[in-house]
């Protein structure tokens, strides 16, 4: 796997938060290949499924297309994981589950492999309706950290429009309230989405967004100098770690 060139960013200034004073940089990591950004993403995901660890540790995966290549190289070649780790979602489209664009259904064979159990994932149960999914979900992540639960890493995904997880504008994150960790994103393009709130990332140790492909170039270079003028970058600005790996090359 080939170095990465490391460019830091400055973002806006961070609070004091659970895991106390951090330096207020996004790093990025330009690597040469998508192939070695996902064997960097596979070894961390590794190391974080299996820290033995007393209380319940989760990692939360993105949805869209980026992150497929990882899915299927872990289904490949699975390996153990800890018995207190958890899965969760950044996001969700409001889709059955048999849809492929479900999230939760196009990591399911990767869950699988690792044997991970039903009572190991939180995910967003989209039987119910948008507001209900998103207060269940809600209610999932409250009793995750009730429980002592810590969350050391989530991936997330970077659209070509600066959106994260699924907040899309400035009134989407205006409209995550402090006390949420999920809440129901109504889009004219449908589907509509339920997402984890920025008090939900402020939780995390360690972010890291893994984007890949030519037409991602711009949007990376914003959030590298300029990531107060994009809404993953606001959505962040208050985030312990964030990470932005970034393969020019799909």
């Amino acid at each position: 796997m080939g170095i990465p060139h490391v460019i830091p960013s400055i973002i806006p200034p961070y609070t004091h938060d659970v895991f106390g004073e951090f330096a207020n940089v996004i790093v990025t990591s330009i690597f040469d290949t998508s192939n070695a950004l996902f064997d960097a993403a596979r070894n961390l995901f590794q190391s974080t499924a299996q820290n033995d660890a007393s209380a319940p540790h989760a990692l939360l995966l993105p949805g869209g297309n980026t992150p497929r290549p990882l899915f299927q190289n872990i289904r490949e070649y699975p390996f153990p994981v800890d018995a207190n780790f958890r899965i969760g979602y950044t996001d969700e489209r409001y889709v059955p589950e048999k849809n492929p664009l479900n999230n939760f259904t196009v990591s399911k064979d990767m869950i699988h492999a690792l044997g991970i159990s039903d009572s190991q994932i939180m995910r967003v149960n989209t039987d119910m309706s948008l507001d209900a999914a998103a207060e269940d979900y809600n209610s999932t992540l409250r009793e995750f950290f009730e429980d002592g639960g810590i969350i050391p890493l989530a991936f997330l995904g970077l659209g070509v429009d600066g959106h994260t997880c699924s907040l899309f504008t400035k009134e989407d994150i205006r409209a995550c309230s402090e006390d949420r960790f999920a809440v129901p994103v109504r889009r004219e393009e449908k589907p509509d989405r339920i997402s984890v709130t920025p008090a939900l990332l402020q939780r995390i140790r360690h972010i890291v967004i893994l984007t890949t492909g030519p037409e991602k170039a711009a949007i990376v270079d914003a959030m590298t100098h300029e990531p107060d003028h994009v809404v993953a970058g606001k959505v962040l600005a208050e985030c312990a770690r964030v990470s932005l790996w970034y393969a020019p090359q799909d």
